[in-house]
Formats: C-alpha cells, sequence, structure tokens
C-alpha cells in the first residue's frame, strides 16, 4: 500500500468521533489491518463486526501488537474509550459501520491511481477465470488480483490495498450470495472491463431464480461506459440477457462459438487438457469443458489487451491449479480430484461431466457433500443432481449432510447400487480406505461449510489404502 493521508482515505466517510483532529488531518497510513494475527506495527487497524468475527473484541491485541490507529463502530465506544488514557500516542475514530468505512478507504485509495481494472463474476469458475486472467496478463503487465476468493466486502478492499505506483492492472473478483452485493462491489472498484463467466443455480436460495442471479451478476456491467468491454459466455442462455442495452463494447468467448473458442479440443484428460485456439497448440492443467472454456475467456482478455498468442499460451501453461478447486493427485495409485472448496448444480454438473469422458483401470468414486445456500430449491438440485450421477458412471457415491442424502435416496430409488450415506466424516473415510484400490478415480465435490477437505486429509494418512 502506497503511504497515504489518512483523511483523504475517509473523504466522503461518515465519521462520528475523533479523539484528535490535528492527527486526523495530518497522519499518513501505509498499511491497514483487520487481522490482529497479521497487523505490523504502524498499521490502522479496521474492527470489523460481524456474526462469526468481532474485531472490538480484538482492539487491546491490535494497541500491543503496535497499531498506530484504531477504527472502531461508535456504538461500541463505551468498551474502547477505556484505551483513551492508556494509548495517548494512538488516533481512535469512530463511525457508524466499519464495513462500509472499509469499502470507502478501499474506493478512495484506488482513486489515487490510473490503472485498467477488470472484475470477473459469475456462478462457477469465477477465481479459476480470474486465476488464467492473471497468468496471461503477468506476461506483459505489472497485475494485481485477488487472493484466493477474496470477492466479498472485505477482500475486495484488502485486494485494492496490493495497489501501487508500479501496478498496471486490477483483476478482482466479485463474489455475492445476497442481492445487491455485485452492485455494491462494484461501487468501489468503477470498473472498466467486466467478465462473466456463466449463469447458474449458485446461492439461488437468496435470490429465488436463475432469472434474479442474471440480474445481480450483470451489475457488474453497469459500470461500463461506451470505452468498456464486457467480456461474456456466448453459450450461456443468459448471453443475449446480459448483452442487452450495455452501451460497452461485447467481446464473445465460449468451448465451440463466440468471438473466440477453440478450433480444435484434443485431449481432455486428468492431468492435462489440450486444445488449438487461434491457431496455436496449448496444454493446460484445466480440467474439463468449463476449464478450457475458462481458458478461452482468459485469452480473450489477453488478445483484447495487445498480448499476442504465443504470450497467452505462456500464461495459460504457466497455470499451476489451487487446492480444492480441482487439483488432482495421487495416492497410492489412486487417482484424487480435489473439489472440497465449494459446491453448487451448476459446477458439480461440470465435474461428473468431466469425469465421466475419462477413462481409469479401476473404478469412479464420487464423495458429495451438501450444497448450500439453495433454499426451498435445494432437494429439487440435490435429486436432480442424481440424474447426472446415474449418467456418468460413478460407480460408488459417498454422501455427507442432510441435503446429500437426498441425492443419495434419488440414486437409490433409479436402482442404483453403490450408494452410501454417512454422517461421520471418519466413518464415512475408514469405509472409503477399505474400498479404494489402485487406479480408481475419486472425485471429492461440496461447499465449503461441509469442510470436505478432512476426506482428503483422511485418505493421504499412511495407512490409507489397504
Amino acid at each position: 500500500m502506497r503511504k497515504t493521508i489518512l483523511a483523504g482515505l475517509m473523504e466522503d466517510a461518515r465519521v462520528t468521533f475523533i479523539n484528535d483532529r490535528t492527527v486526523y488531518k495530518n497522519v499518513f497510513v501505509s498499511s491497514i489491518s483487520t487481522d490482529t494475527r497479521s497487523l505490523k506495527e504502524g498499521d490502522l487497524f479496521v474492527a470489523l463486526a460481524g456474526e462469526r468475527y468481532e474485531g472490538h473484541s480484538f482492539i487491546d491485541n491490535a494497541l500491543k501488537g503496535g497499531a498506530a490507529g484504531i477504527v472502531f463502530e461508535t456504538g461500541r465506544i463505551d468498551s474502547v474509550k477505556r484505551y483513551f488514557a492508556n494509548y495517548p500516542e494512538v488516533f481512535f475514530i469512530g463511525v457508524p459501520d466499519t464495513r462500509k468505512v472499509l469499502g470507502k478507504i478501499a474506493k478512495n485509495y484506488l482513486n489515487n491511481f490510473s490503472l485498467k481494472k477488470i472484475v470477473v463474476t459469475g456462478s462457477a469458475g469465477k477465481t479459476t477465470t480470474k486465476q488464467l486472467i492473471k497468468a496471461v496478463l503477468s506476461q506483459r503487465y505489472n497485475v494485481v488480483s485477488s487472493a484466493q476468493s477474496y470477492n466479498n466486502d472485505i477482500g475486495v478492499p484488502k485486494t485494492i490495498f496490493n495497489i501501487d505506483k508500479d501496478t498496471d492492472m486490477l483483476v478482482q473478483e466479485l463474489g455475492t450470495n445476497h442481492p445487491g452485493e455485485i452492485a455494491y462491489l462494484s461501487d468501489i472498484v468503477r470498473q472498466d472491463f467486466a467478465l462473466i463467466t456463466n449463469i447458474g443455480p449458485a446461492h439461488i436460495g437468496f435470490f429465488n431464480s436463475e432469472e434474479s442471479i442474471a440480474r445481480e451478476k450483470k451489475s457488474a456491467l453497469e459500470p461500463l461506459g461506451p470505452d468498456g468491454v464486457a467480456f461474456l459466455n456466448a453459450e450461456d442462455k443468459f448471453f443475449q440477457f446480459l448483452k442487452r442495452d450495455l452501451s460497452a463494447q461485447v467481446k464473445s468467448f465460449g468451448l465451440k462459438k463466440g468471438d473466440l473458442h477453440p478450433e480444435k479440443v484434443i485431449k481432455i484428460g486428468l492431468d492435462s487438457s489440450e486444445f488449438v485456439m487461434a491457431g496455436e497448440k496449448i496444454r493446460s492443467r484445466v480440467t474439463g469443458r468449463h476449464g478450457i472454456t475458462n481458458a478461452a475467456a482468459s485469452a480473450i482478455i489477453g488478445i483484447y489487451f495487445g498480448l499476442t498468442i504465443r504470450e497467452i499460451k505462456k500464461g495459460i501453461e504457466s497455470y499451476a491449479g489451487e487446492k480444492g478447486r480441482g487439483s488432482i493427485f495421487k495416492l497410492n495409485g489412486a487417482t484424487v480430484i480435489d473439489e472440497s472448496y465449494n459446491a453448487n448444480p451448476l459446477s458439480v454438473s461440470a465435474s461428473i461431466q468431466f469425469i465421466s469422458n475419462v477413462t481409469v483401470q479401476g473404478k469412479k468414486i464420487l464423495i458429495l457433500g451438501d450444497m448450500l445456500e439453495l433454499g426451498d430449491k435445494s432437494e429439487y438440485y440435490h435429486r436432480y443432481i442424481a440424474e447426472d450421477i446415474i449418467r456418468g458412471g460413478i460407480k460408488s457415491l459417498y454422501t455427507y449432510g442432510q441435503m446429500a442424502r437426498v441425492t443419495a435416496e434419488a440414486c437409490k430409488d433409479k436402482g442404483h447400487p453403490g450408494v452410501l450415506y454417512f454422517k461421520d466424516i471418519k466413518e464415512l473415510v475408514c469405509c472409503l480406505k477399505k474400498e479404494v484400490r489402485k487406479g480408481d478415480l475419486i472425485l471429492v465435490k461440496g461447499s465449503r461449510a461441509m469442510k470436505l477437505e478432512r476426506v482428503i486429509q483422511g485418505m493421504a494418512e499412511p495407512s490409507a489404502f489397504q
């Protein structure tokens, strides 16, 4: 983060308490923290209030760690003012909502720079696509991008604070599970370019319909003016809706159609995919047809920004995958696909389709956890996914979670002989160890809250296979 005067960062923010106005008007900030575990001496600590994390409880730790200033919610001043006398050198700023002020600080900080701002959103594949875009653009430009899934009202500001005078481009993922979040985040970033991977029923429990999800995602396109560009999936069923009434240019990508798509798919394997795009043969760690589509999305952005196809190829081929998002590894001769980080009906279907087209020596096993945030449509989608499992050649289905049990029952109703349901992860792992043999393929897929990485950890123990 570049050293910036605090008053400028707080411009237009509603400040309801300042213990020292002279310091407030003259002090510079060079680092902002919301987590005392990584706080450095001299940081401005923003105490975020939330259901799972209460930052005000860590003000004492922040002060002992050498924080130069504290931003707190004025409603909690009774618990904060006891620090004023003991830390006279620290400035304290009270605001109505620290999360909103964090966004305001990030927006004001970003306004200090002239750089290209690209956002990536969608129902599935946005993190992989964002990483591919970064890999491509980094061949020529200095790129800052959101780490992991830093895509909410805390993660977006944290990413922005990594920008400095040498940054050419920001590639920022935007996530949402409630209406209005994309618009809020877009107001912080004010992007010049936006890419939407696809539209599906992720978090549909908060949106009621895929049409509502499409409207939410389209919010990422609203800041784009005539000089901006919307990069859209030509094969998505909401493609025409997303491009309607835009003043921005539209560039499209896809697997088989769009302004850019592979001329030929040579191979879709477990270790890599091979395809020809813009006349260049590319071998990449992306998995499945959906992974190749994500690669095409990154390539069309690279082309727009003037990269050669050789540079784009190098970028796509440098992508190494991510833990919990399709990373593939061997365990005693069995192949494991770790997709434990997240799941929704769109991504689960894509993953099952992928392994259905892969030839293995052994059998195909699916470890499925609940797909969360589907609301009153949860049972429908968990039953619906059973059709993909039956068609996908899954020989053994291990389910964990209340709604995944619905999938198990639906598969049993359709005559699937290899269905098991578990309430306990340790019991699931124990049973899995007894079944798995060399040559088997295991796909682990579930929503983040199901913590299916515990299955991976259990399988990795020395006695994992008999």
